[in-house]
């Protein structure tokens, strides 16, 4: 499931021209060149998932590339790591949204508003509210947070992504909202 959705979105950015996309003018030359030589993984799922039930009594998981981290109990993630660091942090729905900080390795956008609002990597908040409303049946307790901007995709396909999915399954997640930075 997870992986159907991060090859999806791997597809999805390997088809952009990054040097045609309007909201990107602000980027550097440099940035709009790394990224559009970003060596994107081009994977096909085995199969989709339709979803089998309404949203509104559905389990529901956030998996965000924003690279964040609690502050008071997790290791930054390693920016050094040639390829991109492939771990993950798990990030309780509970969480004091003040203690989260930003790690992403990433020059190619503006980190001051992930940086003043976790919620825009991580919307546990807004989540919760459409639970309120009845849009959505709960959010899982846990989520997931990875880095973004890894090079060497096939470490992380390989080592996290089966933990994610294993993690997902035991939670009986009906929705991952993948939410990339």
């Amino acid at each position: 499931m997870l992986q159907s959705l991060l090859c999806t979105f791997a597809i999805y950015l390997h088809m952009l021209d990054v040097f045609k996309i309007p909201k990107l003018r602000h980027l550097s030359t440099k940035n709009k060149t790394a990224l559009s030589l970003y060596p994107w993984k081009n994977c096909q799922p085995d199969s989709s998932h339709l979803l089998q039930k309404p949203l509104a009594e559905c389990n529901l998981a956030i998996v965000s590339s924003a690279g964040l981290y609690d502050l008071h109990s997790q290791e930054p993630f390693d920016s050094t790591i040639i390829g991109g660091d492939y771990s993950y942090r798990i990030i309780p729905s509970d969480i004091n949204m003040h203690s989260l900080r930003e790690g992403h390795r990433s020059n190619s956008f503006d980190h001051e508003g992930i940086r003043g609002n976790p919620s825009t990597g991580l919307p546990i908040p807004q989540l919760n509210a459409l639970v309120k409303e009845g849009c959505i049946g709960k959010i899982n307790y846990r989520h997931f947070s990875i880095m973004g901007s890894i090079t060497a995709p096939t470490r992380f396909i390989k080592n996290t992504v089966p933990y994610i999915a294993k993690y997902l399954k035991a939670d009986h997640v009906d929705v991952v909202l993948l939410v990339p930075v």
